[in-house]
């Protein structure tokens, strides 16, 4: 295993976007994540289309809820 700058403990929604921001800043990590897959929860949300919404004004957003 490499070295790492950086050590995230757990794979979801808010470890990812961690991991996902110290990369962008030149940051080496490493998660660790105990399910086989990272983001597992995420698949399992909203009906198959995953927890992510547009970027669009609030409005648009309220109007397709």
């Amino acid at each position: 295993m490499n070295r790492a700058d950086l050590v995230v403990a757990g794979g979801g929604a808010a470890g990812m976007m961690a991991a996902i921001a110290a990369a962008r800043l030149g940051a080496s990590v490493t998660v660790v994540e105990r399910n086989p897959k990272v983001g597992r929860k995420l698949y399992i949300t909203g009906k198959g289309r995953c927890n992510v919404t547009n970027h669009c004004p609030p409005e648009r957003v309220l109007a397709a809820v």
